[in-house]
């Protein structure tokens, strides 16, 4: 993956705007502790309090973290506190700092703005420190893909690249197909979407719809939607102007119109399951359970998700997006939007990053594997012991015949929305790519001036 240099001291100045009326939690000045390694005091109790997201990965592998962790230091309590609102109740507790969490594990990128105000913890110096089970740093462990976005880059005049947060879960959101029926037909998963569309009209012409996604969240199209646009623009453009922006144009690039134009073909052709616009996720997923659907756009949460309508023997395989354009390898996305961090004020700083290294090393991610069926973008390997779907998600992240990305910036001038409201348009015929095209160019730019006015630039 090609990287490129983030708009510098902007995002510096973005997030201090964007969350400067905030009024709560002043970086503590006791926190000098920040830049020495972890180590957990054996004098005293302590309590740490781990706040989480309780969602499709349940609470068996925090509890696990609780367990192991207070084994290797009795003197110490973990609080676990699941939370499956997270999202909503966790700005009041860290901006004001009431019932705030010491470690917490979130999605989204409150961290972006919340680390250059102080109400998180700078962990730049815990990349510098031994993952435990591992002769590497964490700065060496963590993969590339999760460094475009993890790596926060302020300018040197800001003191350079910060690191706020570490991956808490990360995977690949892509084609998901059934195993058992793709070998009872001898189909094969294809490289190329030429390929693809030939193995879709085998799959039309045997009875079964091709593909689905949940079609009331078009969000879950976003494997293919900028799977096509990495393709078309090829990677300087998309990851140099379309995510660093130094104008609204980029986002009238042909490559948006194509990435639309591509999505109507899968309705004009027949590929896409009848009914799928009117189902919800959970809805989607039990069609294809049910063998009435090949291939779903899913993610790697897919089966942990389901487990409790998993029917005994069904197999499924992650798989990345075909090759086309101007990348020469299937595409795979990655979603990460899953992160750990440190709240500043914590009165148990040292113990709070000791916890954090620990839920890193790879016996806890083979862990979070089993228990979890989650995946994290570091440099281990997993056992036999998880399940073959698992297995085959960490392959589309790992396989180096395979181009990794991911579609995340810290780039405040950045346009990030997928178009979710053009996509169910264009998938119930209300408009059309071009129209869309059009519509979302033009919300583009009004969000870029609107930013560029917050920013006074």
């Amino acid at each position: 993956m090609k990287k490129f240099t983030k708009v510098l001291s902007l995002t510096l100045v973005a997030v201090m705007l964007l969350a400067g009326c905030s009024g709560g939690g002043k970086a503590a000045d006791g926190n000098a502790s920040n830049d020495v390694a972890p180590s957990v005091p054996e004098d005293k109790e302590v309590t740490l309090k781990v706040t989480f997201f309780e969602a499709g990965f349940g609470n068996k592998w925090q509890n696990w973290l609780k367990t192991e962790f207070e084994k290797q230091y009795p003197n110490v309590t973990v609080e676990l506190v699941g939370d499956a609102n997270l999202t909503e109740t966790l700005t009041p507790m860290i901006e004001s700092g009431v019932d705030a969490p010491d470690v917490y594990m979130a999605n989204g990128s409150m961290w972006e703005e919340w680390g250059p105000q102080g109400l998180v913890m700078d962990l730049t110096s815990l990349y510098e420190e031994k993952v435990p089970g591992t002769d590497m740093t964490l700065d060496e462990y963590i993969t590339d893909v999760a460094k475009d976005k993890f790596y926060f880059d302020l300018g040197k005049e800001n003191g350079g690249v910060k690191k706020y947060s570490v991956p808490w879960s990360a995977g690949p959101m892509s084609v998901v197909y059934n195993v058992n029926m793709f070998e009872e037909h001898g189909w094969e998963y294809p490289k190329t979407w030429e390929e693809f569309e030939a193995l879709c009209e085998e799959i039309k012409a045997a009875g079964i719809a091709p593909l689905t996604y949940p079609g009331k969240f078009p969000n879950y199209t976003r494997p293919f939607i900028r799977g096509w646009q990495l393709q078309a623009m090829g990677e300087d453009k998309f990851f140099g102007e379309y995510k660093n922006p130094t104008s609204a144009d980029i986002y009238g690039d042909t490559a948006v119109l194509e990435s639309f134009q591509n999505f109507k073909k899968l309705f004009d052709k027949g590929y896409i399951m009848n009914g799928t616009t009117a189902l919800d996720h959970t809805q989607v997923q039990m069609e294809f359970i049910n063998n009435k659907v090949a291939m779903i756009l899913n993610g790697y949460w897919l089966e942990n998700e389901m487990s409790e309508a998993w029917p005994e023997g069904y197999r499924i395989a992650m798989a990345p997006v075909p090759q086309g354009g101007k990348v020469d390898k299937p595409v795979s996305f990655i979603n990460m939007p899953d992160y750990m961090a440190i709240y500043n004020n914590t009165e148990v700083p040292e113990v709070a990053k000791a916890f954090v290294l620990f839920s890193l090393s790879p016996e806890s991610c083979e862990q979070f594997a089993k228990l979890a069926g989650g995946l994290r973008p570091f440099n281990y390997e997993l056992s036999d012991e998880v399940s073959e779907f698992t297995q085959t998600c960490q392959d589309v992240i790992t396989n180096e015949n395979y181009y990794q990305y991911t579609d995340a910036s810290s780039n405040p001038l950045m346009f990030k929305s997928l178009g979710n409201a053009y996509l169910t348009q264009i998938s119930t015929g209300e408009i059309t790519p071009e129209k869309a095209a059009e519509d979302f160019k033009n919300e583009a730019a009004t969000e870029y001036d609107r930013v560029k006015t917050d920013l006074g630039l």
